[in-house]
């Protein structure tokens, strides 16, 4: 026969146990912590766990348990999960008290500290029913993370109604909560400032600059602020390609309120659409379908695209013209690949060296081109970045040769220079 576990809500343990923690002359009370005014109620193993509680449950000749549960609610108490899942198990059966939530002010975002979920740097973070040492020390980082290194985070044992900062003398009694409070740095962190930045600009008393651009004024920007975003990429410096990914982000940010004021869509829906189209294009990881080649993968991307715009479109149908002549080179031959066309057959390869030999001939040497093009998609590099590190490399020769009073030589390394390769696709 299983065991029946009632689960009672104590609160902050103060004052007088609440009525539904009243035991019946059949119960068994049982807490994983000391509960004020229940000092013979048997302790549970901590920190609680499924496996451990089923054989303690099993053990017990109580056939009906009492669980009170430290805190407000099911958030407030990791055990309650754990009797949960030992309920869906058939292990035991359960019913769970009414349960409340702990007086917040100001806006927060407040969850269970054994879910994953993310912080809101912008306003107060509280996360409950932390269980041990090891989970404290993970949501303290995940809190300093989001927050920055001034980040103010306080904690408060389920037993205290004080929130309290930095480290203290008296052990902790778990199960407990951390709170983190917003600073003007924070803020600073929260995608939200962003929003609420651009929507400042464009509104009554903003930047008249700001407030007179449209969807095609921005366009050279984000074209110049990509760039810039890929020589940060290309230096390797971290400061530089989170200040060069600002300036993108803020483009797009501002795209997005040019198109809320004009009752278009709103960031939101950008993220929605990018979300929605990450998951179905990613069946294999969001659900079920398996794949056993890399290029099984490429197939299914072209498919499920194609899918997207009717099914009637072709492998290059939806390839911008405004992308330079080798980039699109690039997209177009991996396109084609992705949808089984391949484009480096070996028929074609000693015209190819021909014409990139005489190079007298414009549409054999495009023609050469675009073969280059495939047979580095073939091998998994991508061309146009490729010869974006040649040119850098170019310059750093020249560069380099100048300096030392010496002349310059097409396809070779200066002494003591380090070779580029190619960025990969």
């Amino acid at each position: 026969m299983s065991v029946a576990v009632r689960v009672a809500f104590v609160g902050d343990g103060k004052g007088s146990p609440r009525a539904g923690a009243a035991r019946t002359p059949s119960e068994t009370t049982a807490s994983w912590t000391a509960i004020p005014g229940f000092p013979n109620a048997v302790r549970m193993p901590a920190p609680p766990s499924v496996d451990v509680w089923a054989r303690t449950l099993a053990e017990l000749s109580a056939r009906h348990i009492l669980y009170l549960a430290p805190g407000h609610g099911s958030d407030d108490d990791p055990a309650v999960a754990v009797l949960r899942d030992l309920a869906d198990r058939g292990t035991i059966t359960l019913t769970v008290g009414p349960e409340s939530a702990p007086a917040i002010e100001g806006p927060a975002v407040t969850g269970s500290a054994a879910m994953d979920w993310r912080p809101a740097p912008g306003m107060q973070t509280l996360v409950r029913g932390i269980a041990d040492d090891r989970q404290l020390n993970a949501w303290r980082r995940r809190l300093r993370a989001a927050y920055g290194s001034d980040a103010i985070i306080e904690i408060r044992p389920w037993a205290s109604a004080r929130w309290r900062t930095g480290e203290s003398a008296d052990p902790l009694t778990f199960p407990i909560s951390l709170r983190a409070l917003p600073t003007e740095q924070s803020r600073l962190r929260d995608t939200n400032t962003l929003l609420d930045i651009a929507r400042r600009l464009r509104g009554p008393g903003g930047c008249p600059w700001d407030k007179s651009q449209t969807h095609a004024t921005l366009r050279p920007y984000l074209v110049e602020e990509a760039h810039e975003a890929l020589v940060a990429i290309e230096q390797g410096d971290d400061r530089a390609m989170a200040d060069e990914f600002g300036d993108v982000l803020l483009n797009l940010v501002l795209h997005a309120e040019i198109a809320r004021q004009r009752g278009g869509f709103d960031w939101p829906d950008v993220i929605a659409a990018i979300s929605a189209k990450m998951i179905r294009r990613h069946p294999h990881v969001f659900g079920d379908v398996p794949f056993e080649k890399l290029e099984d993968l490429g197939k299914s991307w072209a498919q499920i695209k194609a899918a997207e715009h009717g099914g009637e479109s072709g492998p290059l149908d939806g390839l911008p013209d405004s992308l330079p002549s080798l980039a699109f080179a690039h997209s177009a031959v991996r396109a084609l690949r992705r949808a089984g066309n391949r484009q480096d057959s070996s028929d074609v390869q000693a015209k190819t060296v021909a014409a990139l030999t005489s190079g007298n001939d414009a549409k054999a040497l495009g023609d050469a081109l675009l073969w280059v093009a495939g047979r580095a998609d073939a091998a998994d590099i991508n061309l146009d970045m490729a010869l974006r590190d040649a040119n850098a490399r170019l310059r750093d020769r020249w560069s380099s040769n100048l300096s030392r009073g010496q002349d310059g030589q097409f396809g070779r390394e200066p002494k003591g220079q380090p070779r580029t390769v190619g960025l990969r696709s």
